[in-house]
């Protein structure tokens, strides 16, 4: 049985996801999902998360393009969903809790890729071996059945 790894591009969309969560937008992540997976329209999800279609549209078509493609994009969404990742925003009220650094919206993702790398990359880290960890599962069931 081959070792199950993860393309460079699978990685990208997990550091994304990990950004995300650490500025404490976990909607982003819970939308990518329902749209891929749930098949939920970009107009029904802004409603639901009070943040509009074109945000939720750039939000998916980054992870798409993280990916390598919708495809990939799913999958990862799946393992994603099916990998217990437990990642506590780091900014609190625009104020990053690492740091002390008062940070505007629209550049909390930037300064956590920035300014929070070794966070970012052991979180990455993390969840790439959880992944791993299920796509070994999975392949042990098929093998099984």
């Amino acid at each position: 049985m081959d070792k199950p790894s993860l393309s460079s591009s699978s990685v990208e969309a997990i550091r994304y996801v990990v950004i995300k969560l650490l500025a404490g937008k976990k909607y982003v992540v819970d939308a990518v999902y329902r749209y891929l997976v749930e098949g939920k329209g970009p107009s029904e999800l802004a409603s639901e998360y009070n943040v509009t279609k074109h945000r939720i549209r750039g939000n998916i078509v980054r992870f798409i393009e993280k990916s390598g493609g919708e495809r990939k994009a799913r999958a990862m969404a799946k393992l994603l969903a099916e990998t217990s990742i437990e990642v506590s925003p780091i900014v609190k009220d625009g104020v990053c809790t690492i740091c002390g650094e008062r940070i505007q919206e629209d550049n909390v993702d930037r300064h956590i890729a920035t300014k929070h790398k070794h966070e970012v990359q052991y979180l990455t880290n993390k969840t790439k071996m959880a992944i791993i960890r299920v796509k070994k599962e999975k392949e042990r069931e098929a093998m099984n059945s």
